[in-house]
């Protein structure tokens, strides 16, 4: 079981470090951009790439959000709850939430799997493939869908959830797992 939440965690920061790649690919292409525009040059495809990496920097760290307990949950009903009832509501609320993950990330597997299929690429300057930004974002959504199943599991064998036992801030988390 160990090997398992080690394999689980480390999937987790690969999507973490993903987004962050993302995020540093936008700044490298804007400033590209900038530069370019003050030597009087262009940078052939740069929107398209920009549009992509936001994609991947928006879907790839879900996840690992997630597990940190760093995004925005709202416990208005849930926090007022004890005991049993307190269980079923969380329980359902994350069954629910994975329902609408795994269902996002079939149809952004389908979107890239027609995308490869039919060689389809962007309408921008350049040509790029988009089957691998769709894929990026489909494998977001599929980690993030893993990790909620992760937590179901975790909660109806009466254990505590990831996102319930992060505590202090996220940044002291992200520094200590880097």
């Amino acid at each position: 079981m160990r090997a398992l939440r080690s394999v689980l965690d480390f999937l987790y920061l690969l999507g973490g470090v993903g987004g962050a790649l993302a995020l540093a690919a936008i700044a490298v292409i804007i400033a590209a951009q900038v530069g370019g525009r003050f030597l009087g040059r262009t940078v052939p495809g740069a929107d398209d790439l920009t549009a992509f990496a936001v994609a991947a920097s928006a879907l790839l760290p879900l996840a690992y959000a997630f597990r940190h307990g760093t995004h925005i949950r709202v416990d208005l009903i849930i926090g007022a709850l004890r005991g049993r009832a307190r269980f079923a509501l969380e329980a359902v609320a994350l069954l629910l939430a994975l329902a609408m993950v795994v269902m996002l990330a079939w149809a952004l597997s389908d979107l890239a799997s027609d995308s490869l299929a039919f060689d389809d690429v962007a309408q921008g300057s350049v040509a790029w493939k988009l089957w691998i930004p769709q894929a990026l974002a489909a494998m977001g959504a599929a980690l993030f869908a893993l990790s909620l199943l992760d937590d179901l599991v975790v909660h109806l064998a009466g254990g505590t959830p990831s996102y319930r036992r992060a505590g202090g801030s996220a940044l002291d988390r992200a520094g200590e797992e880097l």
